[in-house]
């Protein structure tokens, strides 16, 4: 996902690309302001219970229709462990509590929209399971029964999950 800028945010002047503390990025020719790209952070929340995990049916891309954890970008002020337990909730209906962190991610899917994926572990303490927001279906799946996963993330923690049962 190549990122670009062509005028600057502070005065609007076109921008063009500049040696800049270690790499080229875009500079402003007028007031000298360098644009940084943020990265895109989301989470990912792994859940169990009784032996199956908690997956949604994905209703946009990427990997719209197949399953994945529930999963979601992290707002610029929010808790990531905030962010996992508020997305696990609006694709799901439940409420998670977090664990613990199980892995940090760099752009583990390629045509994926994230840079940074935080995979959390956590646990239901409540409600009702459904599937809503950017979600088609939810449900809970033993280790011989899983559906087709379409994020590589996903497919990474499933099979830790599973290589963990040997």
């Amino acid at each position: 996902m190549e990122r670009t800028a062509n005028y600057c945010p502070r005065c609007g002047t076109p921008l063009e690309n500049r040696l800049r503390y270690g790499r080229l990025r875009p500079v402003c020719s007028a007031c000298g302001h360098t644009v940084f790209f943020d990265p895109k952070v989301a989470v990912v929340v792994f859940v169990v219970a009784d032996d199956s995990v908690l997956l949604v049916k994905r209703a946009n891309e990427p990997g719209k229709g197949l399953w994945a954890l529930p999963a979601g970008f992290v707002d610029a002020d929010e808790d990531p462990r905030e962010a996992a337990a508020r997305e696990a909730k609006e694709e799901t209906g439940l409420s998670i509590e977090i664990d613990e962190l199980l892995d940090v991610l760099h752009r583990p899917d390629k045509s994926g929209l994230a840079d940074i994926v935080i995979a959390y572990s956590g646990r239901v303490t409540g409600g009702k399971l459904h599937a809503a927001d950017d979600a088609e279906a939810a449900g809970w799946f033993a280790r011989d029964e899983l559906p087709e996963i379409g994020l590589a993330t996903t497919a990474l923690l499933i099979e830790r999950w599973l290589n963990s049962a040997d």
